[in-house]
Protein backbone atom coordinates (compact mmCIF):
# COMPACT_ATOMS: atom_id res chain seq x y z
CA UNK A 1 0.00 0.00 0.00
CA UNK A 2 1.07 3.59 -0.49
CA UNK A 3 3.24 5.58 1.82
CA UNK A 4 1.05 8.59 0.96
CA UNK A 5 -2.35 7.01 1.56
CA UNK A 6 -3.25 3.82 3.36
CA UNK A 7 -6.32 1.74 2.55
CA UNK A 8 -8.62 3.56 4.97
CA UNK A 9 -7.42 6.94 3.67
CA UNK A 10 -8.07 5.86 0.09
CA UNK A 11 -11.61 4.80 0.98
CA UNK A 12 -12.10 8.14 2.67
CA UNK A 13 -10.61 9.96 -0.34
CA UNK A 14 -13.64 9.11 -2.44
CA UNK A 15 -15.78 10.97 0.12
CA UNK A 16 -13.41 13.86 0.88
CA UNK A 17 -13.93 17.39 -0.51
CA UNK A 18 -11.12 18.29 -2.91
CA UNK A 19 -11.03 14.70 -4.15
CA UNK A 20 -13.46 13.85 -6.92
CA UNK A 21 -16.64 12.20 -5.67
CA UNK A 22 -17.77 10.76 -9.00
CA UNK A 23 -19.33 7.32 -8.69
CA UNK A 24 -17.68 4.33 -10.31
CA UNK A 25 -18.45 4.19 -14.00
CA UNK A 26 -17.25 2.51 -17.17
CA UNK A 27 -14.35 4.45 -18.66
CA UNK A 28 -12.30 4.13 -21.84
CA UNK A 29 -9.15 6.14 -22.33
CA UNK A 30 -7.75 6.25 -25.85
CA UNK A 31 -3.96 6.29 -26.10
CA UNK A 32 -1.71 7.33 -28.95
CA UNK A 33 0.45 4.40 -29.99
CA UNK A 34 -1.28 1.96 -27.65
CA UNK A 35 -4.50 0.12 -27.04
CA UNK A 36 -7.17 1.98 -25.08
CA UNK A 37 -7.46 1.33 -21.36
CA UNK A 38 -10.99 0.26 -20.43
CA UNK A 39 -12.14 -0.22 -16.86
CA UNK A 40 -14.90 0.41 -14.36
CA UNK A 41 -13.82 2.76 -11.61
CA UNK A 42 -13.85 6.20 -10.05
CA UNK A 43 -11.63 9.24 -10.08
CA UNK A 44 -9.53 9.66 -6.94
CA UNK A 45 -7.86 12.95 -7.81
CA UNK A 46 -7.52 15.52 -10.59
CA UNK A 47 -5.47 18.64 -11.17
CA UNK A 48 -5.56 21.05 -14.11
CA UNK A 49 -3.21 23.88 -15.04
CA UNK A 50 -5.50 25.89 -17.32
CA UNK A 51 -4.58 29.54 -17.65
CA UNK A 52 -6.11 31.87 -20.24
CA UNK A 53 -2.72 33.35 -21.13
CA UNK A 54 -1.04 30.05 -22.07
CA UNK A 55 -1.36 28.20 -25.39
CA UNK A 56 -1.57 24.81 -23.65
CA UNK A 57 -2.44 23.22 -20.32
CA UNK A 58 -2.13 19.88 -18.55
CA UNK A 59 -4.64 17.75 -16.70
CA UNK A 60 -3.52 14.95 -14.38
CA UNK A 61 -5.97 12.26 -13.28
CA UNK A 62 -5.73 9.32 -10.92
CA UNK A 63 -8.43 6.64 -11.01
CA UNK A 64 -9.10 3.52 -8.94
CA UNK A 65 -10.68 0.60 -10.77
CA UNK A 66 -13.25 -1.70 -9.23
CA UNK A 67 -10.50 -4.37 -9.24
CA UNK A 68 -8.40 -2.11 -6.93
CA UNK A 69 -5.93 -1.22 -9.68
CA UNK A 70 -4.93 2.36 -10.53
CA UNK A 71 -4.98 4.30 -13.78
CA UNK A 72 -2.91 7.45 -14.14
CA UNK A 73 -3.35 9.89 -17.02
CA UNK A 74 -1.58 12.98 -18.26
CA UNK A 75 -3.58 14.99 -20.76
CA UNK A 76 -2.18 17.90 -22.76
CA UNK A 77 -4.69 20.33 -24.26
CA UNK A 78 -4.00 23.12 -26.74
CA UNK A 79 -5.91 26.35 -27.35
CA UNK A 80 -5.04 26.23 -31.06
CA UNK A 81 -7.24 24.03 -33.20
CA UNK A 82 -4.17 23.28 -35.37
CA UNK A 83 -2.71 21.24 -32.49
CA UNK A 84 -4.03 17.84 -31.47
CA UNK A 85 -4.70 17.25 -27.77
CA UNK A 86 -2.74 14.31 -26.36
CA UNK A 87 -3.28 11.66 -23.70
CA UNK A 88 -0.81 9.38 -21.96
CA UNK A 89 -2.32 6.69 -19.72
CA UNK A 90 -0.96 3.79 -17.70
CA UNK A 91 -2.46 1.10 -15.49
CA UNK A 92 -0.79 -0.05 -12.26
CA UNK A 93 -1.43 -2.59 -9.53
CA UNK A 94 -0.15 -0.27 -6.82
CA UNK A 95 -0.91 3.35 -5.91
CA UNK A 96 2.78 4.15 -5.33
CA UNK A 97 3.63 2.98 -8.85
CA UNK A 98 0.91 5.18 -10.34
CA UNK A 99 2.05 8.24 -8.41
CA UNK A 100 5.70 7.56 -9.28
CA UNK A 101 4.81 7.39 -13.00
CA UNK A 102 3.14 10.80 -12.73
CA UNK A 103 6.16 12.23 -10.92
CA UNK A 104 8.61 10.81 -13.46
CA UNK A 105 6.63 11.96 -16.51
CA UNK A 106 8.90 14.04 -18.75
CA UNK A 107 6.98 16.84 -20.43
CA UNK A 108 9.87 17.33 -22.88
CA UNK A 109 8.25 14.57 -24.95
CA UNK A 110 5.27 16.89 -25.46
CA UNK A 111 7.32 19.45 -27.40
CA UNK A 112 6.95 19.08 -31.14
CA UNK A 113 10.09 19.49 -33.19
CA UNK A 114 8.91 21.94 -35.84
CA UNK A 115 11.54 21.99 -38.52
CA UNK A 116 10.44 25.16 -40.26
CA UNK A 117 14.13 25.65 -40.88
CA UNK A 118 16.07 24.15 -43.78
CA UNK A 119 18.90 22.53 -41.86
CA UNK A 120 20.85 21.90 -45.04
CA UNK A 121 21.19 25.57 -45.90
CA UNK A 122 20.80 27.26 -42.51
CA UNK A 123 23.76 29.17 -41.17
CA UNK A 124 25.31 27.88 -37.95
CA UNK A 125 23.96 30.92 -36.10
CA UNK A 126 20.42 30.06 -37.28
CA UNK A 127 20.81 26.48 -36.10
CA UNK A 128 22.14 27.66 -32.74
CA UNK A 129 19.22 30.07 -32.34
CA UNK A 130 16.76 27.30 -33.19
CA UNK A 131 18.41 24.96 -30.68
CA UNK A 132 18.20 27.64 -27.97
CA UNK A 133 14.52 28.22 -28.75
CA UNK A 134 13.84 24.48 -28.55
CA UNK A 135 15.69 24.19 -25.23
CA UNK A 136 13.65 27.07 -23.81
CA UNK A 137 10.41 25.46 -24.97
CA UNK A 138 11.37 22.14 -23.36
CA UNK A 139 12.23 23.95 -20.12
CA UNK A 140 8.84 25.74 -20.18
CA UNK A 141 6.89 22.50 -20.65
CA UNK A 142 8.86 20.75 -17.91
CA UNK A 143 8.41 23.63 -15.48
CA UNK A 144 4.69 23.86 -16.25
CA UNK A 145 4.16 20.14 -15.64
CA UNK A 146 6.35 19.99 -12.52
CA UNK A 147 4.40 22.88 -10.99
CA UNK A 148 1.15 21.04 -11.60
CA UNK A 149 2.38 17.68 -10.27
CA UNK A 150 3.57 19.52 -7.15
CA UNK A 151 0.06 20.90 -6.61
CA UNK A 152 -1.46 17.51 -7.34
CA UNK A 153 0.71 15.75 -4.76
CA UNK A 154 0.12 18.48 -2.17
CA UNK A 155 -3.66 18.14 -2.56
CA UNK A 156 -3.47 14.34 -2.59
CA UNK A 157 -1.36 14.30 0.56
CA UNK A 158 -3.81 16.64 2.30
CA UNK A 159 -6.81 14.46 1.48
Amino acid sequence: MSSMMDSAAMDQAAQTPGISQFPAQARRIKRVGGRPISYDGSELAMAMSYSANLPYWYEINLYRTNEQRFVATVRLFFVSEQEDDRVQAWEFGDLDEAIEALIQYDAAHDVYLDMGLDTGTAAPAELAAYAMELRAKVADYRHHYKSLIGEFLYELDGA
